[in-house]
């Protein structure tokens, strides 16, 4: 996870109304809803599709989207909220879900469910209900869910000889896979690796999951990344890089242009989610696939949401909530998922209309994935402590410590902080 920007208020404030707008203009008696989004113009034009029928099916109701793309949405949300002029439904991503809760910024969502007669959620994935809560109250739900698996270029496999990943890979397995794959060159343009390391945030989880390693432990109040199980994990990461060579030693900003050394058939394989599928889909020459993460100890991956949420503070409660549930919809979802590749949080659909789909890659691979998915540490002060973390991966990666006492010093500091943040009641 980057570094949260500054919040610029007062330019925020300036802008709110004007960004991203879209929507029939208002005409008089009709209640008004606005929806904040930060999606990409494809993800807009669905959403806006979506909306546009929304108004068709309550003409007394006209919602307005402001859409936020790129890496500071999250603190423009945090800003008009802070200012009392908060959207009435808003996405979210995970990251900053928890703290919003903590703040009291988010509606509980248990009474509209329970008084709701027509809506089901047990069609949720199970699984990711706990990233939506705090204290024990729901106060958003994933409007898709999300699983990191391997992509692999099949090309590049077919010429090095190797057999394509499947579900018996180890880390064994991908690693005598990356030597093969590997070209060395000494022109950077031409060398080819046979995988790419994203070091930073969530990226590392699976990897110390695998091992039956923790990121903290059941109280969440100590960080485990000082164990052994997480250390060796980093250092399986770190010697791809450092020790074997197959791995580029790249920046965060380079980490970011992974899915274009893919493309460009730089690096053989690469860990993300479906978010890259539409992406990578509009490579007609490209020949790829999916299959899980390599296991170690257990098979693990990184399961994720980006969450739906009502502002505790809308005016129009009712009206939020139909809005709320529309966009969650089965329809809407199964909609998503045929326009931008967004896999389905609702279990219908997944195992229905998405995987009924002719497509060319293996979705069963990423429905499968969330069944054996975990959730990132999910305490309030995560954004207060990820940094700590992160300080310690930036040194690790370029050499300028070494993994077990660069992890003895995050850990310490990480846990410095939980404890910290519960005396003093966060």
């Amino acid at each position: 996870m980057t570094r949260r920007a500054a919040l610029i208020a007062g330019v925020f404030l300036l802008l709110f109304p004007l960004v991203g707008g879209c929507g029939r203009a208002p005409r008089s008696q009709e209640t008004q809803l606005t929806l904040f989004t930060w999606v990409p113009p494809e993800e807009l034009a669905v959403n806006q599709e979506l909306v546009a029928d929304f108004e068709r099916q309550h003409p007394d109701l006209n919602v307005t989207i402001i859409n936020e793309p790129g890496q500071r949405a999250m603190d423009k949300l945090q800003t008009s909220i802070a200012a009392g002029k908060p959207p009435d439904v808003m996405s979210i991503h995970g990251a900053y879900f928890l703290p919003l809760a903590a703040k009291g910024a988010l509606l509980d969502l248990e009474p509209l469910i329970k008084g709701d007669a027509q809506f089901d959620l047990a069609d949720f994935y199970p699984q990711l209900l706990p990233i939506c809560r705090y204290e024990g109250r729901l106060y958003s739900l994933p409007r898709f869910a999300s699983v990191y698996v391997l992509f692999y270029n099949k090309d590049l496999f077919d010429e090095a000889g190797v057999a394509y990943p499947d579900d018996s890979w180890t880390w064994d397995s991908y690693l005598a896979a990356a030597k093969k794959l590997t070209r060395r060159s000494p022109d950077p343009t031409q060398a080819r690796y046979g995988c790419v390391i994203d070091f930073w945030g969530a990226r590392i989880y699976p990897w110390i999951w695998q091992n039956d390693g923790q990121i903290l432990d059941e109280s969440r109040r100590r960080c485990l990344l000082d164990q052994p199980p997480a250390v060796q994990a980093l250092q399986f990461l770190v010697d791809l890089a450092r020790k074997h060579k197959v791995a580029p030693v790249i920046s965060q900003e380079e980490a970011r242009e992974t899915r274009e050394w893919f493309k460009a058939g730089r690096v053989a394989m690469f860990m993300s989610g479906a978010w890259d599928v539409q992406v990578l889909r509009r490579s007609p020459t490209l020949r790829w696939e999916v299959a899980p993460l390599p296991r170690k100890k257990q098979r693990a991956t990184l399961a994720g949401t980006e969450n739906y949420a009502i502002s505790a503070s809308t005016r129009h409660p009712k009206e939020a909530w139909g809005l709320f549930k529309y966009l969650l919809g089965a329809q809407s979802q199964a909609k998503m998922a045929a326009a931008v590749e967004k896999q389905p949080s609702r279990i219908s659909v997944a195992t229905g209309p998405y995987l009924a789909a002719k497509v060319n890659y293996g979705r069963r691979v990423f429905v499968d994935a969330l069944g054996y998915g975990k959730l990132a540490p999910n305490v309030p002060e995560w954004d207060r402590v990820a940094h700590l973390i992160q300080d310690r991966l930036d040194e690790i990666w370029i050499g300028q410590t070494a993994v077990a006492p660069g992890m003895r010093e995050a850990a310490k500091e990480v846990t410095r902080e939980l404890e910290a943040a519960r005396a003093r009641g966060r």
